[in-house]
């Protein structure tokens, strides 16, 4: 009998072992996941002023890929004139601008370029140039993994998130590689001795991956920095470059605003409606970074906390809306909703303005994990502050992470592009032997964006999108009518 029983285990587990390596064969032949796009991308954008230098003297340069490109100048009067002047020859020269005062014209980009501007006509005249190239990439981006929040006092701020129902996901190694600490943009060693583990020399921090409903509820990256250390406060006004701001979802914002109140919580001002209806209050978290609470359709439930079901919608601020919207295509996501451009006193008052505002804006949602990401340029109030600079130590959200599943693939396209990186990939995040691995790099403004490839965690959310890819395809067709 016993040995019957030993026979049956036996059996059982080659089973097993066997459908574990029929999966892996098909996670490893599964083609990794990528997104053929083509991009109009901005490679340069200045403005000049009448008087204001000569071609000679004010040269700017800009990256560009050899090639084909579009020069498109812009006046603010019709009887501006201007001299355009690229890699030392002269290609456009305008003497006066038609009604819709904006002219375009072919020109031909190297890798480093060289343009300069001479503006004449009435004084105090102006024109803006920017030049635009179109690349046909693809890129391997499957989701957002998180967005970071860095914190003065850990166990202060997770008490905090805590009762706003947010949950642990996930912790990570408190101290890392010299490499993990040039990734993150710590170029020289750090005081830290080397005793809690890892290397001298490198960060000494502590966090959690922390969410309000799972991995599928979006996931905070919440940390303190305790070497190096920085305890500057975040962004004052949610209209500074970078990321400023990202949502809470709930199914009742008056009780999370009546509940929340009691707890101390400051809000701007109570829940308010914006002109499209949606109910919404700005509020911060003991360190002064802010969130915005966003009542969304669901079924209410009772909670010992808040009807919080999910983050996302993460706030980017940038300088011009035109270059960085095409930017973050490449990244994998698209416009799915312009916003508009102003709204009442009320609403400007919610977020802070007693003077209103104005932006240039839309809501852009990833093709890979539907996250979504509100990009505004801000015309009034305008802040040209830059984003928080490196290390990723500032108090506040200082980088957003994503995942990929080819990371070189992505570094290479990422580099043929220009963009400018902290470091090499970095194997992350228990030692030299991890099998995942990170990069982190900035956007057109500086804000700091990281690449992640976990490895065969990867390779298996890659399986599973292509299966459900190919299921829903599959199920399209069966369900099509009859001709």
């Amino acid at each position: 009998m016993k040995k019957s029983r030993l026979k049956l285990l036996a059996k059982a587990l080659a089973g097993l072992v066997g459908l574990v390596a029929v999966l892996a064969t098909f996670v490893a032949l599964v083609p990794p996941y990528k997104n053929a796009v083509q991009i109009d991308f901005t490679r340069h954008l200045s403005w000049h002023h009448q008087g204001a230098g000569n071609a000679e003297t004010d040269q700017k340069t800009f990256f560009g890929v050899p090639g084909a490109a579009r020069l498109i100048v812009t006046s603010d009067s019709r009887a501006t004139s201007a001299t355009i002047r690229l890699n030392g020859e002269t290609v456009a020269s305008l003497a006066n601008f038609d009604e819709a005062r904006q002219s375009e014209f072919q020109v031909t980009l190297a890798k480093d370029n060289r343009i300069s501007v001479v503006v004449t006509g009435a004084p105090g005249s102006s024109v803006s140039v920017r030049v635009k190239q179109v690349a046909n990439l693809e890129m391997h981006v499957q989701s957002r993994i998180h967005f970071n929040a860095n914190v003065r006092d850990f166990a202060a701020s997770r008490a905090f998130y805590g009762k706003l129902g947010f949950e642990t996901i996930s912790g990570f190694p408190d101290t890392n590689t010299l490499g993990m600490a040039q990734a993150i943009g710590i170029k020289t060693p750090t005081s830290y001795d080397g005793s809690q583990g890892t290397s001298a020399g490198g960060y000494l921090l502590r966090g959690e991956l922390i969410g309000p409903g799972g991995f599928g509820g979006g996931i905070i990256d919440l940390i303190e920095f305790k070497i190096p250390r920085n305890d500057e406060p975040p962004y004052t006004h949610i209209n500074h470059l970078g990321m400023a701001k990202a949502a809470m979802y709930t199914t009742n914002i008056a009780a999370d605003y009546e509940y929340m109140t009691r707890m101390g919580v400051r809000f701007i001002a109570p829940p308010t409606a914006r002109s499209d209806g949606t109910l919404f209050a700005v509020f911060t978290d003991p360190d002064g970074i802010f969130y915005e609470l966003r009542e969304v359709e669901g079924a209410d439930k009772a909670t010992d906390t808040t009807h919080i079901v999910r983050v996302d919608r993460l706030n980017i601020n940038v300088s011009d809306f035109e270059r960085s919207r095409a930017w973050y295509q490449m990244m994998g996501y698209d416009v799915t909703e312009r916003f508009a451009s102003s709204d009442s006193v009320d609403v400007a008052r919610a977020m802070g303005f007693e003077d209103g505002f104005e932006v240039n804006g839309a809501l852009l949602t990833h093709r890979g994990d539907d996250s979504t990401v509100e990009l505004v340029q801000w015309i009034k109030p305008h802040n040209p502050e830059r984003a928080y600079p490196i290390p990723v130590n500032h108090i506040g959200m200082h980088r957003t992470a994503f995942l990929t599943g080819d990371i070189e693939a992505d570094v290479a396209t990422l580099k043929s592009q220009g963009v400018q990186f902290l470091s090499g990939i970095t194997p992350c995040c228990s030692g030299e032997n991890s099998s995942s691995s990170i990069i982190a790099f900035y956007d057109p403004d500086g804000t700091i964006v990281e690449l992640a490839d976990a490895g065969f965690v990867s390779k298996i959310l890659n399986a599973l999108r292509w299966f459900r890819t190919w299921t829903d395809t599959k199920d399209s067709k069966t369900s099509e009518p009859a001709h």
